[in-house]
């Protein structure tokens, strides 16, 4: 299938959106279960019956393998088709949802963490990247691209808040957990079932490049010698530690400040996917608007910094819940914000296209690590430094990621003002 193919005809159109809106649902519901603890952290605790170690280490051994997969999850992707990948990484997530709905042993449900690693990661995302980029044209990209990240945020949003209802109403913290765990198995089957006999079949690789002739190992060895590829690769990198910190501020609500678990959880769903809606989609528009992907990182990250150092002098108590609480909601966005565009820095810090893909892995790969290790972490700290003590050391932590973020994305910006006085204007960052 030709890129844009979908645009052919008026019905060609209004299949387009209806695959994005569907494309949208499902990658936003695909990472529910392995995400769950964003949402569910006391309820994981007391149903499972881990430490808090333990449950980092579920999380830790889903990054883990999820950073395998980023590796070789494209070529998989560019020898199957993506309907098959796409339709079949959503069942097999739901399958093993019913499994850690039993509560499983430890070593089991680590299992299962790897496993979803396996579908949602290297079957599931690689696809559905290519099949994204083949729904429209060249200048379709940010737009479909853009839209794909809010409508998942969007549906996320939506269907995460009625089950948060649903779990209110269970008799049991367990026995709400469960249908909470049930429910996303079941949606993420039946999205996979309707995926496989709605969407085409398309090819994801575009036949005839030229780069795709270039020796990958040559590709990858190029990108480790730009500097640009390593100052977006540590962009990457503090942006997923402050994401990390970010996500445990449920129990810190429960745990410090004294919120209800149902607040806590309410307040995660809209954390996790509404911030999503508003930070993933501004950041390309922001980005576009003063013509600089780095320079809108450089903002966020102070706002980061700013935000998390602020949540260290706050003392605990309900009666500081709602300051906490806005000020979550303050650097989170940013957190989005960035999060939408770091990997549009790749053209305003001059990567070349011959070795755009090498420099994408190479920073997913090492950008997206933290994701392998710092709940293990995180977990070891709550574990041996209680209360608000714990959570000091976590937002400290992400003050010094967000710091060194913005040295980076300062060096890339400079690096690209460079570039314009050297060749002249750039285009404008295209986002993907």
């Amino acid at each position: 299938m030709q890129r844009g193919q979908f645009m052919n005809t008026r019905k060609g159109v209004k299949n387009k959106w209806f695959i994005l809106i569907l494309l949208s649902a499902a990658v936003g519901l695909i990472y529910q279960l392995p995400y769950l603890r964003y949402s569910y952290y006391d309820a994981m605790l007391e149903a499972f019956g881990y430490s808090n170690a333990q449950l980092g280490n579920l999380m830790s051994a889903y990054g883990i393998g999820s950073v395998i997969c980023y590796i070789i999850g494209g070529a998989v992707a560019d020898r199957i088709s993506s309907k098959i990948l796409l339709s079949s990484g959503q069942i097999l997530t739901g399958l093993a949802g019913f499994w850690f709905a039993a509560f499983p042993a430890y070593p089991i449900a680590f299992g299962i963490s790897f496993f979803w690693a396996f579908t949602s990661s290297l079957i599931f995302w690689p696809a559905l990247i290519n099949y994204v980029r083949n729904l429209g044209t060249e200048n379709e990209q940010g737009r479909l691209f853009g839209l794909l990240e809010g409508t998942r945020g969007f549906i996320s949003t939506l269907i995460g808040l009625g089950i948060v209802a649903i779990f209110n109403r269970a008799v049991s913290i367990a026995g709400g957990l469960r249908t909470v765990i049930l429910i996303y198995a079941v949606v993420n089957i039946v999205l996979g079932i309707i995926t496989y006999f709605v969407i085409p079949a398309a090819k994801t690789e575009v036949q005839g490049s030229a780069e795709g002739k270039i020796s990958p190992v040559r590709n990858f060895i190029t990108a480790l010698r730009m500097p640009q590829a390593w100052l977006i690769t540590i962009t990457i990198f503090a942006t997923m530690m402050c994401f990390i910190c970010l996500g445990y501020f449920t129990p810190y609500l429960t745990g410090v400040m004294g919120a209800s678990v149902t607040f806590a959880a309410a307040i995660g769903t809209l954390r996790t996917w509404g911030l999503q809606i508003a930070g993933g989609t501004s950041g390309g528009f922001i980005a576009d608007k003063i013509h600089s992907s780095s320079l809108t990182m450089v903002f966020a990250f102070i706002i980061i910094a700013v935000g998390f150092g602020i949540m260290l002098f706050i003392p605990g108590g309900s009666q500081f819940l709602l300051l906490a609480t806005v000020l979550m909601f303050t650097f989170g966005l940013a957190i989005y914000v960035n999060r939408g565009v770091y990997f549009a820095t790749l053209t305003e810090a001059g990567v070349p296209a011959g070795v755009n893909g090498a420099v994408v892995g190479f920073a997913s790969a090492l950008g997206f690590l933290p994701d392998a290790f710092m709940y293990t972490v995180i977990g070891h700290w709550l574990d041996r430094y209680p209360g608000a003590s714990g959570y000091k050391i976590i937002f400290a932590c992400a003050m010094a990621s967000a710091a060194v973020g913005f040295l980076c994305a300062v060096c890339i910006y400079r690096l690209s003002r460079k570039q314009r006085e050297t060749v002249g204007p750039m285009a404008r960052p295209q986002q993907n």
